[in-house]
């Protein structure tokens, strides 16, 4: 078994791109509810994951939550570019489920640099959960 049993493949994945504004961004997450996403830039390159806790500095650090500077100021200006560093795609088991032990989501990466997909840890828990079951149906 590899990580790319657990992985969900980039076209299915809601990303946003580096060129885009705060507001864009912030826009993108709550129409669909998340509270993170990938950043990837114009090549596909994986530059980080922006959080809603970045986007709450941002507008904390300016004063006042104001969607005029949020046009203006792009999503890598705010981006925590150490906070969740990506696995590359020949990853052990062991090291994806260290990675999802830390973060709701791992971002897979090729040897490029290049967001390949991700995999969250709710798919990890349910595969761990159902292989604890049959194991504990055999005993």
């Amino acid at each position: 078994m590899n990580i790319f049993t657990f992985m969900i493949p980039k076209s299915l994945v809601v990303c946003v791109d580096s060129d885009s504004t705060v507001r864009q961004a912030l826009e993108k997450m709550k129409f669909h509810r998340y509270v993170a996403v990938p950043v990837l830039d114009s090549e596909g390159v994986y530059v980080g994951t922006l959080r809603n806790d970045d986007i709450f500095k941002y507008f904390e650090d300016n004063g006042k939550f104001d969607y005029k500077s949020a046009e203006y100021d792009k999503v890598t200006s705010i981006l925590d570019r150490g906070y969740a560093k990506p696995l590359y795609h020949t990853a052990t088991i062991e090291q994806m489920i260290e990675s999802v032990t830390e973060h709701n989501f791992v971002s897979v990466v090729d040897d490029r640099g290049c967001f390949i997909g991700m995999i969250l840890r709710r798919d990890v828990l349910n595969f761990l959960s159902e292989h604890y079951k049959k194991t504990a149906d055999k005993v």
